[in-house]
C-alpha cells in the first residue's frame, strides 16, 4: 500500500529520492510529467496523444499513461491503442508491468491509468512505484507523460516521487475552476514552487493572459499557491449546443499546438 505518512514529506526529501533512484540507475530513470487537462475528454485525451507524437517525433522514449475518464468521451474508441489491462493492475501487483504497456509506434508506448484512483481509495496499490518498475524491468523510456483529468495526490505518489506538472485549462469560467481545484490537488506537492499553467483557446493572446490573470488572483487569495504562466495557445471554442451545463463542448486544435505543448513538456523537465 502506498503509505499515507509520504504526504508530509518536503519538496526536498521527495527531490532526493528521485536524485537517488537515478544514481542508481542513470538516465534510465524516465522524467515524469503530469498534464492536468481542464478540458472535455475527448479534447483532452487529442491533444495528450498528439504532445506524445510530437515528442516521440523529436526522438523522445515516451510512455502515455492515459487516465481519462472512458465514460466522458464522446466516441465509443474512445482508447488510442487497445489495451487490455491496466497500471493498477501492475500496482496491485497482479500483472507483470510488460502486460500493461503496449508498444503503439517508433519510441511510444501506451497504457492506461483508469482504475488507479479506485485502487489507491480501497488501499490496493502497493510499492514500489511504477517508474521503480519500469527501471528493474530494464524498460528505456525518457518520458512518462501522464494524462489525467484529476490529479490525485496519492494516486501521482504511486506513479513517482517526482514529478512534473502542467496545467492546461481553456480561458472559460468553468474551465478555470476545474484548474483551480488541479492546482489545490498539486499544491500539496509543491512546497511553495509555482506550478505551470498554459491556457488554450480564446480569441486573442490577451485574452488568454487575462485568463491566466485571473486564475493566478484566486490561487493566491485562496490558497496562497503562486503559478506560472507558460504561454496561451490559440483554439476554436465549440459553444456547448445544451443549456445543461456551461462547459464548452470542445476546441477545435490547431496543428502547431503539438510541437508546442512538446516544446513546454521538455521545457518543463
Amino acid at each position: 500500500m502506498v503509505e499515507d505518512t509520504k504526504l508530509d514529506q518536503p519538496a526536498e526529501i521527495k527531490t532526493d529520492q528521485a536524485e537517488g533512484l537515478r544514481s542508481m540507475f542513470g538516465d534510465r530513470a524516465p522524467r515524469v510529467v503530469c498534464m492536468s487537462c481542464a478540458l472535455d475528454a475527448d479534447t483532452a485525451s487529442t491533444m495528450t496523444l498528439g504532445t506524445a507524437h510530437a515528442l516521440r517525433q523529436q526522438g523522445q522514449r515516451v510512455l502515455l499513461v492515459d487516465e481519462i475518464p472512458l465514460q466522458e468521451r464522446r466516441d465509443i474508441h474512445g482508447l488510442a491503442y487497445p489495451v487490455r489491462y491496466d497500471i493498477a493492475q501492475v500496482l496491485e501487483n497482479d500483472i507483470p508491468l510488460e502486460k500493461a504497456i503496449c508498444k503503439a509506434e517508433e519510441n511510444l508506448w501506451y497504457a492506461t491509468g483508469l482504475r488507479m484512483e479506485r485502487s489507491y481509495m480501497k488501499h490496493k496499490l502497493r510499492h514500489p512505484s511504477l517508474i521503480e518498475r519500469i527501471v528493474k524491468a530494464k524498460i528505456e523510456l525518457d518520458l512518462v507523460v501522464l494524462a489525467t483529468k484529476n490529479p490525485v495526490e496519492g494516486v501521482l505518489r504511486a506513479y513517482a516521487h517526482d514529478i512534473q506538472h502542467l496545467v492546461v485549462c481553456a480561458p472559460e469560467e468553468a474551465s478555470m475552476i476545474h484548474a483551480l481545484e488541479f492546482v489545490r490537488s498539486i499544491s500539496y506537492r509543491t512546497d511553495g514552487a509555482k506550478i505551470p499553467v498554459l491556457i488554450i483557446g480564446g480569441d486573442t493572446e490577451s485574452v488568454g493572459q487575462e485568463a491566466f490573470d485571473r486564475l493566478q488572483q484566486a490561487s493566491q487569495s485562496l490558497m496562497e499557491q503562486p503559478l506560472e504562466s507558460m504561454g496561451w495557445i490559440a483554439a476554436v471554442t465549440v459553444p456547448n449546443s445544451t443549456k445543461k451545463t456551461q462547459q464548452p463542448a470542445g476546441l477545435i486544435l490547431p496543428a502547431t499546438l503539438y510541437a508546442k505543448l512538446a516544446g513546454t513538456t521538455l521545457q518543463l523537465t
